[in-house]
């Protein structure tokens, strides 16, 4: 049995060099979305379906598809071309739709997996560098907000929300990694990274400000807050925000140990505001 992505790249293969050729190459592509709508793994699966909706999708598409060809005959290339792409988009919609959805699970247990793998190494790293500290009481805190939060994705996988549970992971994830930056941050430990130049330096304070940007993001997506949380929340997001721009303008005029300042002043910033949000980073 194919997975989702197979069929998908398969069929795209089929035709991503042929959509957007000119009326010389008109037999080819129409041969090839003809093949992705009646013969291809794809369309088996779309024939199998007994969804309503997908046998509306799969007609819509051949019709689609019967209207491109009348247009190429009668010189209309520019309406063919649009009909055609059309076409193939309404495919590979019923093709989706079609795709039993234990593949699709299959698929995000997989992605689960390699993120839950990911974790288990970021936690190593984070005690590793923890007890390289002299004065760290972070490991145990920070290692309880992490299996709390991979407990509670293992139960939602368990209970098929496939989707909550990565969403938990990621969660786990970015705090790891704004956890080590943090222990990093201002050390000899940052400070031995062998930088080629300021400009390096700069991109990789702006990938950790990203970082915690997205740990934000992840957490006033789903946490409920209150009205003060979230006030602060956004108070020192806006401080933030502004210490960047000012870092990208810097960055732009090539002044990047400035930016990298900025950039700095942004990140710290960004900690008061997952600290406001009830996480915990050390540093």
């Amino acid at each position: 049995m194919y997975t989702l992505r197979y069929i998908l790249l398969t069929s795209l293969l089929l035709i991503s060099t042929q959509v957007l050729s000119d009326s010389s190459e008109l037999d080819p592509r129409l041969g090839s979305v003809d093949k992705l709508i009646n013969t291809s793994s794809g369309a088996q699966q779309v024939l199998k379906s007994a969804d309503n909706e997908v046998k509306a999708l799969h007609k819509l598409a051949k019709g689609l598809f019967n209207q491109a060809r009348n247009e190429y005959k009668i010189g209309n290339d520019e309406e063919a071309k649009a009909l055609i792409n059309q076409s193939t988009k309404t495919m590979f919609k019923a093709i989706r739709l079609a795709t039993p959805s234990s593949l699709n699970n299959a698929k995000l247990k997989a992605d689960y997996d390699k993120r839950k793998e990911s974790i288990n190494t970021l936690s190593s790293a984070f005690n590793r560098i923890a007890d390289e500290k002299e004065k760290c009481d972070c490991k145990d805190k920070t290692n309880e907000q992490i299996n709390t939060l991979v407990i509670q994705a293992d139960k939602l996988l368990k209970d098929g929300q496939h989707v909550n549970a990565r969403v938990e992971l990621d969660k786990a994830y970015q705090i790891l990694k704004v956890s080590i930056e943090s222990l990093r941050g201002g050390q000899t430990l940052v400070r031995s990274l062998n930088f080629a130049n300021p400009e390096e330096e700069y991109q990789y304070e702006l990938d950790r400000n990203h970082t915690h940007k997205m740990l934000i993001k992840l957490l006033l997506d789903d946490r409920a807050s209150s009205e003060y949380t979230q006030k602060k929340v956004e108070e020192f997001t806006n401080n933030a925000n502004a210490f960047r721009e000012k870092a990208e303008i810097s960055a732009l005029q090539k002044r990047f140990e400035e930016a990298i300042q900025q950039l700095e002043s942004s990140t710290k910033e960004l900690v008061r505001a997952i600290r406001s949000a009830g996480i915990y980073i050390p540093g």
